[in-house]
């Protein structure tokens, strides 16, 4: 079985967690096709791969399928998105 290895590289001022995954060519595809990452001619967008290994990780340990674990991490990505704007509002 031939994998496809993702390491993460980014530019020199973003945080780097230690991430390295390996994916099925056609698991990447079915999860570009599901909407859930965008493949780019080089790799993916680090966004994706932080949301991916997410999906992974929930899928993993909690047993959720594909699509539960994508909805889980849409809602946790959500409520970050409106703390952060109830915060900045409260510092007006």
């Amino acid at each position: 079985m031939k994998l496809v290895r993702i390491h993460c590289h980014t530019d020199i001022d973003e945080k780097v967690t230690g991430c390295h995954l390996e994916f099925h060519p056609d698991l990447l595809a079915i999860y570009e096709d599901m909407g859930i990452i965008e493949r780019e001619t080089d790799g993916i967008r680090y966004e994706d791969l932080h949301r991916l290994e997410k999906i992974v990780r929930l899928k993993k340990s909690c047993g959720v399928n594909t699509v539960g674990a994508t909805i889980i991490v849409d809602l946790l990505e959500r409520i970050e998105n409106m703390q952060d704007e109830i915060e900045r509002l409260r510092r007006k």
